[in-house]
């Protein structure tokens, strides 16, 4: 017989499949209260929950933007003034989900968290949360979830550095995203550059020694490294 938590994580499954976007976190919120030490595929669930309803207000709030230049540039006051105030709406959904996922980690996740692996993978997460906030705050508003971010990112290189394969897909997937955090949030060009560059090098020898399952993750994620190196 399935235990209540297996049930709920075979929900969480179908949840993502019909894309009740907002029932999967909360089911996810479920599955953490019933076991906060998650395998992989769960860590992934999370993942995914979260990121189908940040990207939504994320996809949003650059549609409002861009529409916003436009009514501006046309002399349309009053309807940037009602797309600014629903910008401010999305922009606070934006803000509460990532929040809301940084509290569960910091509270729940990390502290039943043993493997490196888990705790790489929930700095990540919390940087990139992070990262999300800054995105669409204005620059002078974007210091202080930069800083965490950034925090966040460095905490996961050390433990990945002392304790994962560098061509592991935990560890390039790291280095992908930190390199974009320190090239589009805080400028750091170069240093963003240097640091995707040499772990394309370093590891794109040694990729094949990933296993079976790992091996095409690895390697999509060392082509997302070189594509932003040319770019």
């Amino acid at each position: 017989m399935s235990s209540e938590r297996d049930v709920a994580i075979f929900m969480a499954q179908i949840l993502d499949q019909t894309d009740r976007h907002q029932d999967m976190v909360d089911t996810m919120k479920k599955i953490i209260d019933l076991g906060a030490d998650l395998n992989n595929d769960e860590r992934n669930l999370l993942s995914v929950a979260y990121k189908n309803i940040v990207g939504a207000r994320r996809n949003g709030l650059r549609m409002i933007t861009a529409i916003i230049e436009h009514e501006q540039s046309r002399n349309n006051n009053a309807r940037v003034g009602e797309l600014t105030k629903y910008r401010q709406t999305l922009l606070g959904e934006l803000e509460g989900f990532c929040n809301e996922l940084i509290d569960i980690v910091d509270k729940k996740l990390l502290p039943a968290a043993k493997a490196a692996e888990s705790r790489v993978f929930y700095e990540k997460l919390k940087a990139d949360y992070y990262r999300y906030i800054c995105e669409s705050r204005n620059e002078s508003d974007k210091t202080d979830p930069a800083n965490k971010a950034k925090a966040c990112y460095e905490s996961a290189m050390e433990i990945s550095k002392k304790e994962i394969q560098p061509y592991k897909p935990t560890s390039l997937g790291l280095v992908l995203n930190y390199s974009v955090f320190l090239y589009e949030i805080i400028g750091q060009k170069q240093e963003a550059i240097e640091l995707a560059q040499t772990t394309y090098t370093e590891c794109s020898a040694s990729v094949e020694d990933n296993s079976d399952a790992s091996y095409s993750e690895a390697t999509m994620i060392l082509q997302l490294l070189r594509d932003n190196v040319q770019l």
